[in-house]
C-alpha cells in the first residue's frame, strides 16, 4: 500500500492488475531510497 499512500500509483491499478508485482517492488524501492536520501540530507544540514 505504500506506493498508493505515497502517490506513486492508484489503488485501482493494484486491484485490476494494471501493475504487476515487479512494478510494485520498484515503487517500494524508490520510496525507500527517497526516505534514505531525506535522512541523509537532514544530517548534512546539521
Amino acid at each position: 500500500m505504500r506506493p498508493v499512500t505515497k502517490g506513486y500509483c492508484r489503488l485501482e491499478s493494484l486491484i485490476d492488475g494494471t501493475l504487476d508485482l515487479e512494478a510494485i517492488a520498484w515503487a517500494n524501492d524508490a520510496i525507500d531510497v527517497a526516505a534514505e536520501n531525506a535522512i541523509k540530507a537532514e544530517r548534512m544540514r546539521r
